[in-house]
């Protein structure tokens, strides 16, 4: 009974272990390129959001288009006559 129970502890973990040193090194390459795939996700995020925050910046220093002012036209305002009574 411990022969059967020893034989199949050892076929389980046979079963869960890699089979060939090119599944290990394939299994390593695909976590390397999921680590990099998400480091350059996180860099270009990062990236978005400076130029986003500099785009940001710039319309703060954009003087505005319409500023309330009174135009200087050096002519006299125009005044009624006085009524005659």
């Amino acid at each position: 009974m411990t022969i059967l129970m020893v034989a199949a502890a050892l076929a389980a973990a046979l079963a869960a272990a890699p089979a060939s040193a090119d599944e290990v090194w394939a299994h390593d390459a695909e976590r390397s390129r999921q680590a990099r795939m998400q480091r350059d996700l996180e860099r270009s995020r990062d990236m978005q959001e400076d130029q986003h925050q500099e785009w940001m910046r710039g319309q703060r220093d954009i003087p505005r288009l319409i500023t309330p002012n009174t135009p200087n036209l050096n002519v006299p305002i125009y005044t009624s006559p006085p009524r005659l009574q």
